[in-house]
């Protein structure tokens, strides 16, 4: 059943692993020890190339007071992974949690109870880092200038599945931001945001992330969230975009620039400053 009597509907928290199988435990530990009732796990393994199969099918065993189901495909990255997720199961509200994050035991509760009382469709808390970097992740509640700017929530929010169908899910921007644009379409179909000022969330800071990868590709990513949003981002930043992503490579000083001085309008200083080496090796080629 997807729901039960009363006011606790189930909630999918849905897990893509990808080469983080000796991390995954930690992550599904979190899941299992959720306060709420009424769960169901889900756990992707998008191809992954180390024993990930075997570490799930373990899981499963260990945890037999939890539903956890294994859903196993072809790689196709993290977008996919957690279509896949979130399509295995008819929860009518769902939990995203990468293998190597955490959530606080009484995550989904708290998430839940804020959607309900606000009759939000996006409920999105504070975190903590932890590993290479310890430290407060402090998030503010989401409004149209903020989230164009910026992604200034958390991938581990709760949403409800009718608006994940009215989106039709995540789609495969890489490396990285396919969380941001998700959560621009949920602002184009209307969402509400609720915001949980509680540390409920865990993010893991270890070497290299996507997000790191996200900051080299910047400009082309913004670029291309500007264009997929053109109902929300002014027409000048639109035909920016599509001029940028059109030259690719060839993208001259000029151009790129141009693409920096959104950064600077959206007081997003440190993600300018982080661009401009790229910026100088441009105009010493053009020179």
């Amino acid at each position: 059943m997807s729901s039960r009597p009363g006011n606790t509907p189930e909630v999918a928290v849905v897990i893509p692993c990808y080469g983080y199988a000796h991390l995954l435990p930690e992550a599904v530990a979190s899941a299992v020890q959720q306060t709420w009732p009424n769960l169901r796990i889900v756990i992707v393994d998008d191809g992954s190339p180390d024993d990930t199969a075997a570490v799930a099918a373990r899981l499963v065993r260990q945890h037999p007071s939890r539903r956890i189901d294994v859903v196993r495909q072809a790689n196709q990255g993290l977008s996919a992974a957690r279509n896949a997720g979130v399509r295995a199961t008819d929860s009518p509200l769902v939990l995203p949690l990468d293998a190597d994050d955490r959530l606080a035991p009484n995550a989904v509760a708290r998430l839940v109870r804020a959607l309900q009382a606000e009759r939000a469709d996006v409920a999105t808390p504070n975190g903590r880092t932890f590993g290479d970097v310890e430290a407060p992740l402090v998030t503010m509640p989401v409004t149209r200038r903020r989230l164009m700017a910026n992604n200034c929530l958390v991938y581990a929010s709760l949403y409800r599945r009718e608006l994940f169908d009215r989106i039709g899910g995540y789609a495969p921007i890489r490396p990285g931001y396919e969380d941001w644009d998700f959560w621009l379409s949920a602002l184009e179909h209307g969402a509400r945001f609720v915001h949980v000022p509680e540390e409920l969330f865990c993010y893991r800071k270890h070497g290299a992330t996507m997000l790191s990868a996200a900051d080299r590709a910047a400009m082309r990513l913004h670029a291309t969230l500007a264009v997929r949003h053109p109902r929300l981002f002014p027409g000048w930043r639109v035909a920016l975009g599509r001029r940028l992503l059109a030259a690719g490579e060839a993208a001259g000083f000029w151009l790129r620039l141009g693409m920096l001085a959104t950064f600077l309008i959206d007081r997003r200083l440190r993600l300018f400053v982080r661009q401009l080496p790229a910026l100088r090796a441009t105009n010493m080629l053009s020179t």
